[in-house]
């Protein structure tokens, strides 16, 4: 997994997730044709001696070998972007390009990490905001995705208005009493 931050405002944060799988795409060519000219060289070879059966089957490998290698090499190119600024959280998500896109309320969205049924010791990321949930990092390792749930706490949710000052009061951290902003219960819906 690949993930950058980035605080281009006072209070803006960016996350890029990327799967950390391939090589560029230059490169997965060029392993390709150095396998297929070994492969070939000694399909060829063989081939002159009298075994021509090796020859459809080097080629069968080598067709299932690029298809493996290009999958791969496409699924490289996977992005989520997730930004976080003012009152509002922008996500999207791609191969190459941004193909969806979600908004959501930074205030009423919540981070949760649920542990799937099934599946042993595997979690999945979700934000969720009136009755709306998007699916984060499904490539992730288990603590990637636990230490990105953590930083999206931290800038996310029903306190995020109130600054970290909030979070801080909360976890019993040191903040100024000016930076708690207003309490009210989850009924009712302030700002």
């Amino acid at each position: 997994m690949s993930t950058t931050q980035s605080n281009s405002a006072e209070g803006a944060r960016r996350f890029v997730l990327a799967p950390n799988i391939a090589p560029n795409w230059g490169q997965t060519v060029r392993v390709f044709i150095g396998l297929s000219v070994v492969c070939l060289g000694v399909a060829l070879v063989l081939t002159s001696m009298g075994f021509w059966p090796v020859l459809p089957f080097a080629g069968l490998e080598l067709t299932a070998l690029g298809a493996a290698l290009y999958v791969s090499a496409r699924r490289s190119l996977d992005r989520e972007i997730i930004h976080v600024e003012g009152a509002e959280i922008r996500v999207e998500k791609g191969r190459g390009r941004v193909e969806k896109t979600w908004y959501l309320d930074r205030a009423w969205t919540e981070v949760a990490l649920r542990q799937l049924p099934r599946r042993w010791e595997h979690t999945q990321l979700v934000l969720r905001s009136r009755g709306r949930e998007v699916i984060l990092g499904e490539f992730l390792e288990t603590d990637e995705r636990r230490s990105l749930a953590r930083e999206l706490t931290h800038c996310i949710g029903p306190m995020a208005r109130c600054g970290t000052g909030a979070y801080n009061a909360l976890t019993g951290a040191d903040a100024p009493a000016d930076a708690i902003g207003p309490t009210h219960s989850l009924g009712e819906r302030t700002g």
